[in-house]
Parts: C-alpha cells; sequence; structure tokens
C-alpha cells in the first residue's frame, strides 16, 4: 500500500524503517525505501487485502490525481467480513460513489469477475487497464491494432471505431469486453474508453470474436467521467 495513517495524516512513508498500524486490520506497517521503485507501506504479517499488488510509478501517478481522502479506500462486506481496498474511490457514502480500480498487471478473468462483484455492491466501477510493452508484446500488439480510420459510428455525441485485435491471442480483448463494470485503456499518452456489451448493441453488436470498439478521450475528461462530472459514461 502506497498511503497509511500516521498520527492524524495519511501519507506516503518518509524513511525507511518508520512504523505505523494498518487502521484497516490493526497490523504493523513498515516503511520499505526501494531505489528504483515507489515507497510503501509493507505488512508486517501479510497484506490484509489479498488483492494486493505491486505497485510502481504508474500506479502513484494516478492515484496523485485524486485527493488524498479518496485514494486507497477500504471497503468490507457487511455479510462476509471480507475487505479489499479500492485504488480510488470518489463520492464514498453517495448515489454517485464510484471505484477506480487502476490495473497494470495482467488479470484472469475470473479474478476480473469476482472484483467487479465485490467493487460493484452499491458504486459504480471504472477499469483502467495499463497497456504496456514491459513484459509481453501487448503494447505492440494494441498499437497495430488501432484503426480509427475504417468504421466509425457516432452515438450520443461520441465517436467510436470499431476494429480488430491484430494479436495471435485475441483473448485479452475478449476478457475485457465482457466485463461489467466501464473499461478504459491507457497506452502511452492516450486513454480509450472500450465499448461494453450495452454499447457495443448500440454501435450494431454484439461484435465478433476480436472485433471491438474505442473512443478516444483526454485524461481530463476521463476524470471528470470518474468524477460522474461527465455524463457520458
Amino acid at each position: 500500500m502506497l498511503y497509511a495513517w500516521v498520527g492524524d495524516q495519511k501519507r506516503a512513508p518518509l524513511a525507511k524503517g518508520e512504523r505505523t498500524t494498518c487502521r484497516d486490520c490493526g497490523g504493523l506497517l513498515t516503511a520499505v525505501m526501494p531505489v528504483e521503485n515507489t515507497p510503501h507501506w509493507r505488512h508486517k504479517a501479510g497484506d490484509c487485502d489479498p488483492w494486493s499488488e505491486p505497485e510502481g510509478p504508474w500506479h502513484l501517478g494516478w492515484k496523485e490525481l485524486f485527493d488524498m481522502s479518496c485514494r486507497e479506500i477500504a471497503l468490507r462486506d457487511p455479510m462476509t467480513g471480507e475487505l479489499h481496498r479500492a485504488d480510488v474511490l470518489v463520492a464514498s457514502g453517495t448515489s454517485r460513489a464510484t471505484v477506480l480500480e487502476l490495473q497494470h498487471s495482467s488479470i484472469s478473468e475470473d479474478e476480473r469477475n469476482v472484483r467487479e462483484t465485490f467493487y460493484r455492491q452499491g458504486h459504480r466501477m471504472f477499469w483502467l487497464v495499463h497497456i504496456h510493452s514491459e513484459s509481453s508484446f501487448l503494447g505492440t500488439y494494441f498499437s497495430m491494432s488501432l484503426d480509427f480510420g475504417s468504421r466509425v459510428a457516432n452515438l450520443d455525441g461520441k465517436e467510436f471505431a470499431i476494429m480488430r485485435w491484430m494479436g495471435p491471442n485475441k483473448e485479452f480483448i475478449e476478457k475485457w469486453k465482457r466485463a461489467s463494470a466501464h473499461v478504459f485503456f491507457h497506452a502511452g499518452p492516450y486513454i480509450f474508453y472500450l465499448a461494453g456489451p450495452g454499447v457495443a448493441s448500440r454501435l450494431g453488436g454484439p461484435f465478433r470474436r476480436g472485433e471491438f470498439a474505442l473512443s478516444q478521450l483526454t485524461r481530463d475528461e476521463f476524470l471528470r467521467a470518474v468524477r460522474w462530472e461527465d455524463s457520458a459514461s
């Protein structure tokens, strides 16, 4: 976790070995200050959120675009007691409560479904999926697939381009097409909204395997959508 309460302040660690207590589980937290990675807090007895994953500069950069009160918010299922930390939660306790999950690493469809089931209890949910080439050809295949000129459609004032996945394995795009939450891709300087089942049907879908539709938006447009300042999503 990137942030923890130290006294009356929620913040990132400042020095190696600094200690505090996790407010979610009561466990001991120790500051870790990696030379080549992002400073973070480590649970001594293992993270109380089993979905916790290593985080780096990409996660930090996005979290810092939101108020500290919205970052890493613990949510607990009142029936089961299950606890998970949303990367970002805006408008908590209101009808516009929105969870934003920042996904840098690969995730299975089963895991995606489990997380959506949990976070969509009383919340709208957005995924921001990082398209990068650090450990695979994903970024290359994504870039090869982008085609904003062949098949274009307008829906609710937004332009969608329908294209085909150019990689050898179409499961990546199929997995995210089936999501019940809103899915956005962050690739280089661009952000794209992926048409889910409902939007796809209004664009003439359902689409064939490997076929998908994207709408490009700016970072500010994405942030407005998360905060419900943009009614398009």
